[in-house]
């Protein structure tokens, strides 16, 4: 599939966030009615280890809220920006770490309710799914059931953001990546708003087998 263009990233945010009243979530939620695959049971043993790197590593002093200058930030985002931010560290991700025949699906935890991440809202799932579909398909998922860890599809993954950091002239966002069985992957995005949200550099990265 094409690369999204400008123009298309544009008119996604007119129809997401401008017309919400015609939007219908299309978006599969992972449950266990809906047979999520093995990879999820295994990322439900090591979640609290995600968790707990992801949104625990480089956040002493809480980045988010204090500038360079030692000020409170002030910057105010729209509900779309958000979206494209985490999209575009969620892609980068998925690009770096990719299965020999491509992503199957990648499962986004929404841990808001357990207040461990972003909440992600309906418009926002949709933003980020058409951004990232072209480099996998992506469903949400809130809750997954501990169980003894197996894997049998090598291209599902599942992964996790953190809030948005807000710096002097761009974003960072860490995303951690549970895949192929029993690797784990987390990085650090630089963000930047060009004509949309790209990430520029990745600040730090580290992986891990179990």
């Amino acid at each position: 599939m094409s690369r999204l263009t400008d123009d298309d990233i544009e008119q996604l945010l007119r129809e997401t966030f401008v017309e919400k009243e015609n939007l219908v979530d299309e978006l599969p939620l992972a449950t266990k009615r809906r047979n999520p695959g093995p990879v999820l049971l295994a990322a439900a043993a090591v979640l609290v280890v995600l968790a707990g790197v992801l949104y625990g590593v480089n956040r002493a002093g809480d980045p988010d809220a204090v500038s360079p200058a030692g000020q409170v930030s002030t910057t105010v985002r729209a509900e779309g920006d958000d979206a494209m931010i985490w999209a575009a560290a969620i892609e980068s991700m998925l690009r770096q770490v990719t299965p020999g025949q491509g992503w199957k699906t990648v499962f986004v935890l929404d841990e808001s309710k357990a207040g461990k991440g972003p909440a992600f809202s309906d418009p926002q799932r949709r933003l980020m799914a058409a951004i990232v579909r072209k480099t996998a398909p992506i469903a949400f998922n809130e809750d997954l059931s501990p169980a003894p860890p197996t894997c049998r599809d090598r291209r599902v993954g599942v992964t996790l953001v953190s809030e948005i950091a807000d710096e002097a002239d761009h974003a960072e966002v860490d995303v951690s990546l549970f895949h192929d069985c029993n690797h784990w992957t987390w990085a650090k995005y630089r963000v930047e708003k060009h004509k949309t949200w790209v990430v520029t550099a990745t600040l730090d990265q580290r992986t891990q087998t179990w």
